[in-house]
This record gives structure tokens, C-alpha cells and sequence, in this order.
């Protein structure tokens, strides 16, 4: 049974008459695979079948440990499922990637081709398969790409290509049944020398100078309160989505140890544009904790470029979780949390206001140190103050409050597992 609906998908998939659009300005060697340390291929999509579903899943390898991993998960909305489809630290020659202008990987019975502005995917494992085509709608784009597009990461560097909005179609062979399916999906490509075992190897720091000027135009930073944590710039905080007007968005903040002064980027497409916002303010409005570290669950962020938006996204359904043991002394581990869930605000343009309301896919990561997570926050009132301490790995929260008009001083301590 299983091999007859492998077939029939792939004639479905790949039409006799399959065709790239040679007149857009892309060269497909960015789709191919470069000479670095790390690299992935990754796809995220909103689905509708039988059910309403959700995938994210990267091709990656990296040359440090070295291995390769597909990351594949499968989130059932109706019945809030999800199936961890995932294979990790494989030999790194589990990954093939092969052509120079067009894309080509195979990962075990998983593989991925195609050339912009369309690329088909079949994913393998554990009993479930999936084919899908996405056909971009929008322009690839380059994260600060006018500023160069490469990126620091500890002392070394990346690049980071994404198509904001693709159309999707395909079918899905799950729990021994076939279902079609239509939808929207997301696409990017990563590649760069960086190591998250040591942060500090590499000669990037010419990089973090040619930011400096985007950063300076773009900064908005407030102290409002002050807050010093564990977060660092090893980590992101990432969302795509998808709005009900058609619109999609691309999220990305880069964690600093002062929560006032954010580095983040944003880009908005608005059906026919990729509209730039680099001003981020975000504030974490709920969270968990999960392994020692925290992660927001729920982010509300005002953004200010070609217009403003103000969004809230929050997580609406059982998360994937992955960790990943360093080879250091300083950082124990790296986890990666992800989970659909909702987002919705406006955006306001020239006078006229939008209402935005969609499906999110959110994803945070964390790189953790020996000490875990700590956290300090003072935050100023008009007549006095309120100090928050909390350590992970002390296990306590400590929160004092002090007034002046009138008097009053209050202190409580509590265990935070």
C-alpha cells in the first residue's frame, strides 16, 4: 500500500510540463549547496486536507561534530498531535547534496530539488510520507541585504536567503489513509562558518562594523525598566507568518543580555512588496521554563519602518523540542522549541489602519550556559521601584518593591520548580 502512494504522489507532484520562470532576477546558485561549516534547507507550511496541519523541516549538516539531520515535524491542529519525525546526528554523508545551479539533496528515503522560484519535497519516515510542491510568490530576499547580507554569529558569520510566501500543494500519507492538501509555505536557505561549541572561533568582527550603521538607524532603545539576563546573541527568537489578507511575515530578534536594547529585523510582505522594518520593540508576555532555560511563549512586538505594526503571537499548541549536548565547558546545550499558534494586531500606513489577524510558526533558541537561566529586572514607578531576581539554578524567585508616598515595602520569595 505504502509504495503505490509514493507513486501516485510523485506523479502528482512533478507534471510533465514543469517549468522554471528563467526571467526573474535569481541565480540558482544560491539554491545549491557551498563550502562551509554549516548549512540547512529549510520548509515551513500551513496545510488544509482532512485536517488542518502545520510542517516545519530542515536538510542540514554541519562539518564540527561532524553530522548531518533532517529535522521533520508534523503538528496536527484539530488534535493537537505532533509527530517527531526527525533524524539526528547522522553520518554527515547522510546528506547529499549534489549540481551546482540547481538544487539536489537526499536524506536516507527524503529528498528535495528544484531551481527557483519552484522546489518539491518528499519526506519519509516513520510510516508517514509527504509530497509536496511550493511555487514562490514573492521575490527571494536577503536578511540586510543592503548592508551587506552576511551576518555575525559569535566570531563567525552566515547568510540567511528566505521567500516569505510560496503556494503549496501536495498530499500526505498518514495514520494509513491519503489525503490532498492546498496551502501556504515559507523557505530559506542558510549557509556560513560558525561553530556554537566555540563561539569565538572565526575573524567576523569586520562584520559586526558593517552593521553598526544599520543598527544606529534602526535602534529604539528603551529603559523604561532594565532588565539583565542569560539570553545572549547565540540564540533568536524567529517567527513566519501568515495573515488572512494574503499577506506574510518574517521575524527575527537576536536575544542581548539588556532586553532594552533589541537587534532585530523584520520584513512584511504585503501582497507586493518586501517592506523592511529594522526598529523592534518586543516584550515577552508570558513564557515557560524548559530544561533551564526560559522561553516566551507569548511575544508582543511594535515594529516601525514603511508604516508600524504592532502583533502579538503566541503559541497555541503541543511544542517539538530539540537539544543539542556542546562540546565545551562554559555552554552545557542548545535547545530549539517550536510551535504553531496565532498572531494577530494592525498595521498602520498613511492614516489607514489594517487589522491583522493569522496562523504563526514561532521558534526559540537558546544557547545555555553552566549557570542556566538568571534573570534581573528593576522596573522605576513614579514614586518608588520593583527589583525581580530569579536563578534557574538556585531555583528561587526573589521579587522586592519599594514605595515612597506613601510608605510601603513588600519582599516575597518562591521556588520556581
Amino acid at each position: 500500500m505504502k509504495k503505490t502512494v509514493i507513486i501516485v504522489a510523485m506523479i502528482l507532484i512533478f507534471p510533465a510540463n514543469a517549468s522554471y520562470d528563467k526571467d526573474r532576477r535569481w541565480s540558482g546558485e544560491f539554491d545549491a549547496s557551498h563550502e562551509c561549516i554549516r548549512e540547512w534547507w529549510n520548509v515551513d507550511a500551513f496545510i488544509e486536507g482532512d485536517k488542518n496541519y502545520s510542517i516545519t523541516m530542515s536538510f542540514e549538516y554541519e562539518k564540527e561534530t561532524p553530522a548531518s539531520n533532517l529535522f521533520f515535524t508534523l503538528f496536527d491542529w484539530d488534535e493537537k498531535i505532533v509527530y517527531n519525525l526527525s533524524s539526528y546526528n547522522d553520518d554527515i554523508s547522510t546528506l547529499k547534496c549534489s549540481e551546482k545551479n540547481f538544487l539536489n539533496l537526499t536524506y536516507k528515503n527524503s529528498w528535495m530539488k528544484g531551481k527557483y522560484p519552484s522546489y518539491f519535497l518528499h519526506l519519509e519516515r516513520k510510516g508517514i510520507v509527504l509530497n509536496m510542491e511550493i511555487t514562490a510568490e514573492t521575490e527571494p530576499k536577503f536578511v540586510v541585504e543592503e548592508h551587506g547580507g552576511i551576518l555575525p554569529m559569535g566570531f563567525g558569520y552566515y547568510k540567511y536567503m528566505f521567500i516569505p510566501k510560496c503556494r503549496a500543494r501536495g498530499n500526505l500519507f498518514i495514520n494509513n489513509s491519503l489525503t490532498y492538501f492546498e496551502g501556504v509555505a515559507y523557505y530559506e536557505h542558510v549557509w556560513g562558518n560558525w561553530s556554537y561549541h566555540n563561539p569565538l572561533k572565526g575573524n567576523s568582527v569586520k562584520h559586526y562594523f558593517k552593521l553598526a550603521e544599520w543598527w544606529l538607524k534602526n535602534r529604539n532603545i528603551s529603559f523604561e525598566s532594565l532588565t539583565i539576563s542569560s539570553s545572549n546573541p547565540l540564540g533568536y527568537d524567529w517567527c513566519w507568518a501568515v495573515f488572512d489578507n494574503g499577506w506574510s511575515l518574517f521575524y527575527g530578534v537576536i536575544p542581548f543580555w539588556i532586553e532594552e536594547i533589541p537587534f532585530g529585523v523584520l520584513y512584511l510582505f504585503d501582497g507586493k512588496n518586501i517592506v523592511e522594518f529594522g526598529t523592534i520593540n518586543y516584550e515577552y508576555e508570558n513564557g515557560t521554563f524548559c530544561n533551564g532555560v526560559y522561553i516566551p511563549n507569548k511575544i508582543s512586538f511594535f515594529a516601525e519602518g514603511e508604516g508600524k505594526l504592532k502583533l502579538s503571537m503566541e503559541m497555541k499548541n503541543k511544542p517539538h523540542i530539540y537539544e543539542d549536548r556542546l562540546n565545551s565547558f562554559y555552554w552545557k546545550k542548545l535547545i530549539l522549541y517550536e510551535c504553531p499558534g496565532f498572531i494577530n494586531g494592525f498595521y498602520e500606513k498613511n492614516g489607514e489602519k489594517i487589522n491583522l489577524s493569522g496562523k504563526c510558526e514561532i521558534e526559540i533558541e537558546r544557547q545555555i550556559s553552566i549557570f542556566g537561566y538568571n534573570m534581573l529586572k528593576i522596573n522605576p514607578h513614579p514614586n518608588g521601584f520593583e527589583l525581580i531576581f530569579l536563578s534557574y539554578i538556585m531555583n528561587i524567585l526573589i521579587i522586592f518593591e519599594l514605595f515612597f508616598n506613601p510608605f510601603s515595602m513588600n519582599f516575597s520569595f518562591s521556588n520556581i520548580r
